[in-house]
């Protein structure tokens, strides 16, 4: 009996931390990546090109200063690193994202060399979605 109600509340647990988790919606309609001390916005240009913004806690735009950021992406057809280099106080990719979606994109940012980095995974979709009219991957409706 000790065991089931161990189980039931673990379930319980997950399930709240699953539904607390939204997607925060970023100014220029990306999706903000949020893992202290980093906020930045992740943003898919109609070029496919990924610009990544970051913020302090007041909300005002930033340089990456010395933020690493890796971006890949895992297509279908394997993985393809997305090279970055800083344009103003924003960090663009060199090209394009890989063709095709739906795919995984995963960006990892460290804060300082040598620190822990914070890895975020997007399911990369750029169709628009019906409710609040953003790209799939930055959608802020809570149907999804």
């Amino acid at each position: 009996m000790k065991t089931i109600t161990i189980l039931i509340s673990f379930l319980l647990a997950v399930a709240a931390a699953s539904a607390a988790e939204t997607t925060v919606a970023g100014p220029k309609g990306g999706r903000m990546l949020i893992a202290h001390p980093v906020r930045a916005e992740f943003f898919v240009t109609t070029e496919r090109r990924v610009e990544l913004s970051f913020f302090d806690e007041a909300g005002k735009t930033v340089s990456p200063g010395t933020t690493a950021v890796t971006v890949t992406a895992e297509t279908t057809g394997g993985r393809v690193a997305v090279p970055l280099v800083s344009q103003d106080a924003t960090l663009v990719s060199v090209e394009p994202l890989p063709p095709g979606d739906p795919y995984r994109v995963v960006v990892q940012v460290r804060s300082a060399p040598g620190a822990r980095p914070s890895n975020f995974r997007i399911e990369l979709n750029l169709h628009e979605c019906g409710e609040c009219q953003r790209a799939e991957y930055a959608c802020t409706c809570a149907s999804h």
